[in-house]
């Protein structure tokens, strides 16, 4: 009699069928097209200059306006800064001009002919009666004049005619006009 024997077989993952990719159709010019993503057209070393060309010339063009701003930034302080003095100089002048108004105002005050009055009253003074006006031979002028160095004597001289030598000088200028 036979028997059967039954053999255990391992428990072992059945085997899974590969999954089939999808498979499109291209023509052979379409697969010469097309480029790998790996493959570069430049080389490296090219490439590594022209990314430095350009890094330099962003930080330059970066770089200048940044100066350019600050430069905005300083005129600006400069012309605020002198606006503040030229506002500092005219509240001055304002100062002034109200100062000399009221100096003015004080000084009419102070020549106020009324005030005078009372101040020469005070003083002990009294006012005049009248006018009168009294004439003075030139002579006596001319003699305080020399007294107090005002007039050369020799000029005084009443010897010396002024219109002696006028008839010389008239005949001598009458024939050049």
């Amino acid at each position: 009699m036979a028997r059967s024997v039954k053999v255990a077989r391992s428990a072992a993952p059945a085997k899974v069928a590969p999954q089939r990719r999808k498979v499109t159709t291209r023509t052979a010019q379409q697969r010469r097209v097309q480029v790998s993503p790996k493959v570069r057209a430049v080389p490296p070393a090219v490439v590594s200059t022209r990314s430095r060309r350009l890094v330099l010339a962003g930080l330059l063009v970066s770089f200048l306006a940044i100066a350019m701003m600050m430069l905005v930034v300083v005129f600006q302080t400069r012309i605020a800064e002198t606006q503040l003095n030229i506002d500092e100089i005219e509240s001055q002048i304002a100062a002034e001009r109200d100062r000399y108004d009221a100096l003015r105002l004080e000084r009419s005050s102070l020549r106020e002919p009324s005030r005078l009055v009372s101040e020469a009253t005070a003083m002990g003074m009294v006012p005049g009666k009248g006018t009168d006006f009294i004439s003075v031979d030139p002579l006596t002028i001319a003699q305080v004049l020399v007294s107090t160095g005002g007039v050369d004597p020799e000029l005084l001289s009443v010897s010396h005619d002024p219109l002696v030598n006028y008839g010389a000088v008239k005949s001598t200028i009458g024939n050049r006009s």
